[in-house]
């Protein structure tokens, strides 16, 4: 598949960026390669790969959970901007953003 100019600066328009005639043209040969990869990447038989498999095997560290004492709640308030009572006070988002 080719890419003309103007079907490059339309896809520009769409994504609102600025394109100048010399850019178009330096793009329309980018684009043609990027859509060449993806027809090689299309011929490729992928019937017995799984959706999410990848290349390296993903794991996800953990650590064991630890009990722990919390902080004290002066200690956590001691810099809010704004404290009511023992809690952070946050400005109200529903009904016009009165507190």
């Amino acid at each position: 598949m080719s890419l003309s100019q103007e079907q490059v600066k339309h896809v520009a328009r769409l994504a609102r960026i600025r394109l100048e005639s010399e850019d178009a043209a330096r793009m329309t040969v980018h684009l043609d390669a990027v859509l060449e990869y993806m027809t090689q990447l299309n011929e490729l038989n992928t019937d017995d790969i799984d959706p999410t498999m990848h290349v390296i095997p993903l794991t996800m560290p953990l650590r064991d959970d630890q009990v722990r004492t919390s902080l004290p709640v002066e200690e956590a308030l001691k810099n809010a901007p704004d404290r009511r009572d023992n809690m952070f006070g946050v400005p109200r988002i529903m009904d016009g953003g009165d507190r």
